[in-house]
C-alpha cells in the first residue's frame, strides 16, 4: 500500500520519464522483474497498471547508458549505424557489448571516438580527399609512366595529401611536379561515372606495399577506369598495414585469367563471377521478403526508431546477426 498517492505515477508516465515510446518495453520490464505494479494482481480495479515513482527513478538509474551507442555515435560521425557498426566489427572502432533497455547493444567509450575521430575521416558523404584529388584528378596507386626512354619506366602515387607524392619502380619517391619534370605522365584519364544505384558493395583487402609495379596494383588501375572514385571507397587499417576497398557491382570486360585470380585473392566479400562478355563483381547482398500484419510493421518500425536503425530491413539485420 503506498501512503502518499503522489507517488503512484501510470504507465504512461514511466515512458515519459524512460524515454520509451513503446508499452511493449514496459512489459519486458514487468516480466523480467525490472518493474513491479504496484497493482499487479489487481490491475483491473483500477484497469491499469500503476507504479511508485520511486520504483521507476531507481530503474531509471540502472538503465543509464555505459557509454555512447551505435546512433549517438553515428550522429557525432554524420554516418549511419549500419557504417558504425561496420567500423566496430573491422575492430576500426573499440566497442562493447551491454545490456540497455532489455537489449544487447554496442557501446563507445567517449575517449575511444575522440581518438577515432583524430585517426579517420569519415562523414555521411564521405570525403575522398585521402584518396581522391579531384582538383588534379589523380588517385591513390593511379599508374604514371615514362616513355621518353628505350625501356618504359613505371610510378605509382602514394599519397594525395598536398604535395602529392609518388614512388618509382626505382623505389625514388618524388613530389608530383618532379615526377612530371622527369616526363612521367598519367597511363589513363579518370572519368568522371555516374553513380551506381544498385545496393551494396564487394569488399577487397590490399596489403600496402612500396612496389610500384604490385599486381595488385593492377586491379586499382581497373577500379578508377570502370568505376571513378564515385563509386568506390577506401578505408586505410594502419594497423593490419592494409587498405580495404569497397566497389560498387561492376562488369569488367576483362577477361585475363590473371585478372581472375588477383581479384579472389583479395576479395573479402562480394562475388565474382565470369560472364561471357568478362568479369562480373556483385555484392553478396540479396533480398528476402517477408509478409507482417499492419500492426507489427508499426512496432518494429518503432522498435527501428529506438535502436537508431534506419528502416525495417536494417531492425531485422540487426537482429539475425545476434542470434
Amino acid at each position: 500500500m503506498i501512503d502518499n498517492p503522489s507517488k503512484i505515477i501510470t504507465i504512461e508516465y514511466v515512458m515519459d520519464m524512460l524515454a520509451i515510446s513503446s508499452k511493449k518495453t514496459i512489459y519486458t520490464y514487468i516480466q523480467r522483474g525490472k518493474l513491479h505494479p504496484i497493482n499487479k494482481d489487481d490491475w483491473h480495479i483500477e484497469g491499469r497498471y500503476e507504479f511508485d515513482l520511486e520504483d521507476v527513478i531507481q530503474l531509471k538509474e540502472e538503465l543509464k547508458k555505459p557509454g555512447l551507442t551505435t546512433k549517438e555515435v553515428a550522429q557525432q560521425l554524420d554516418i549511419s549505424v549500419n557504417t558504425v557498426t561496420k567500423y566496430i566489427k573491422q575492430e576500426l572502432l573499440p566497442a562493447f557489448q551491454a545490456e540497455y533497455r532489455g537489449m544487447n547493444c554496442y557501446f563507445v567509450h567517449e575517449e575511444d571516438l575522440d581518438q577515432f575521430k583524430r585517426t579517420h575521416e569519415v562523414g555521411r558523404k564521405p570525403s575522398k580527399r585521402h584518396f581522391y584529388h579531384a582538383e588534379r584528378n589523380i588517385a591513390l596507386f593511379q599508374l604514371f609512366v615514362n616513355k621518353q626512354h628505350e625501356k618504359e619506366e613505371f610510378a605509382r602515387i602514394i599519397s594525395v595529401e598536398d604535395p602529392i607524392m609518388a614512388i618509382t619502380e626505382k623505389h625514388e619517391e618524388l613530389t608530383l611536379e618532379e615526377l612530371l619534370h622527369q616526363g612521367f605522365e598519367a597511363a589513363y584519364t579518370i572519368e568522371s561515372k555516374k553513380m551506381i544505384t544498385k545496393e551494396g558493395y564487394a569488399t577487397f583487402a590490399f596489403k600496402q606495399t612500396a612496389y610500384a609495379k604490385s599486381q595488385l596494383y593492377k586491379l586499382m588501375d581497373l577500379f578508377y577506369q570502370y568505376l571513378s572514385p564515385t563509386n568506390m571507397r577506401i578505408t586505410p587499417q594502419e594497423e593490419k598495414e592494409q587498405f580495404i576497398i569497397e566497389i560498387k557491382p561492376v562488369l569488367l570486360t576483362e577477361s585475363a585469367q590473371e585478372i581472375m585470380e588477383l581479384l579472389e585473392s583479395v576479395l573479402v566479400s562480394g562475388k565474382i563471377n565470369k560472364r561471357s562478355r568478362g568479369i562480373y563483381i556483385d555484392s553478396n547482398l540479396e533480398v528476402v521478403r517477408v509478409k507482417v500484419t499492419s500492426d507489427l510493421k508499426e512496432e518494429l518500425q518503432q522498435k527501428a526508431k529506438e535502436l537508431g536503425k534506419r528502416n525495417i530491413e536494417e531492425l531485422l539485420l540487426y537482429a539475425v546477426e545476434k542470434l
